[in-house]
């Protein structure tokens, strides 16, 4: 995949058929569209685009930018053009057609409810207006609905704020992940016998507290593993990480970047009364990960 920002001279004489959004989190909603724009890409001899932003102030998101790239790139992207959003905020609609049409625009694809522009004030049907002018064609994608509700990025956001991971990842279309750099702990895990692999978690990505069952990435294996997601109340931390004790491992990870996996919560962060308490609870815990498949 090429990746330009809108600073860079861009130019692609082939013609790109392109989406604009967010993308965040990259869902089934958001797999839909890029479906549409591959098969019009193919069928018109075309390339397939994206326009993004890399941030939104003030806002929490499902997926860093790093990790969308990577799924737009999975999913059959091939270039990807990003702004923040900052930068283009006072545009209106009219001149952010007039660049897309510069650097070889040829056909846009959008969802059913986008709207662009200062202060969001163009929608679909003016850009299907506009599109008159400049001579490009406009493809409108319905929502996606499972169980007859839209998915959307909003949605996710609360299953994900809720606990409520399976459903988050139905939405997904996959199960949702963490990525990041294992940091050192306080040890206490491998002093009770139970050592854990600890991420400190982005603050932009809200995921309830509490117990989940999971797998881990690690050099192209996966490992099996219960995640603590929250601040250790029998102990008194404050900052909000996912601790991750990955099931039959004993490799020194320091230093080294894994990927979390969540497919269901099984239960809520306690503040337990004795050490002894919580080593009882986390084999409980373990017995009931190891059945989830």
């Amino acid at each position: 995949m090429k990746i330009y920002n809108i600073h860079q001279k861009i130019k692609i004489e082939k013609g790109l058929v392109i989406g604009i959004g967010k993308f965040d989190g990259v869902h089934l909603g958001h797999q839909k569209l890029i479906k549409k724009i591959i098969s019009i890409s193919k069928r018109k001899n075309k390339i397939p685009a994206v326009f993004t932003f890399k941030n939104f102030p003030l806002e929490s998101y499902i997926t860093p930018f790093e990790e969308k790239i990577s799924l737009l790139k999975k999913y059959g992207i091939e270039i990807c053009i990003w702004s923040n959003f900052e930068e283009i905020k006072n545009w209106d609609g009219e001149k952010f057609i007039e660049f897309l049409i510069k650097i070889g625009v040829k056909e846009i694809v959008v969802g059913f409810n986008f709207k662009f522009g200062k202060d969001r004030k163009w929608d679909v049907d003016l850009l299907k207006d506009i599109s008159k002018k400049y001579g490009f064609s406009v493809n409108i994608v319905n929502a996606f609905e499972i169980d007859g509700e839209v998915v959307n990025t909003s949605k996710i956001k609360k299953f994900l704020r809720e606990g409520n991971i399976e459903r988050a990842n139905k939405f997904l279309g996959r199960h949702f992940s963490i990525k990041g750099k294992v940091v050192a702990g306080s040890g206490r895990g491998k002093k009770i016998g139970f050592p854990t692999a600890n991420i400190l978690l982005d603050e932009k990505i809200e995921i309830g507290q509490g117990v989940y069952a999971g797998y881990v990435f690690y050099k192209g294996e996966k490992y099996k593993g219960g995640m603590n997601v929250g601040n250790c109340p029998t102990f008194g931390e404050k900052r909000k990480r996912v601790e991750v004790y990955i099931f039959d491992f004993e490799q020194e990870i320091y230093g080294e970047t894994i990927e979390v996996f969540f497919l269901k919560k099984i239960r809520d962060e306690i503040k337990f009364s004795s050490i002894d308490e919580l080593k009882k609870q986390i084999k409980k815990d373990i017995n009931i990960i190891k059945e989830i498949k």
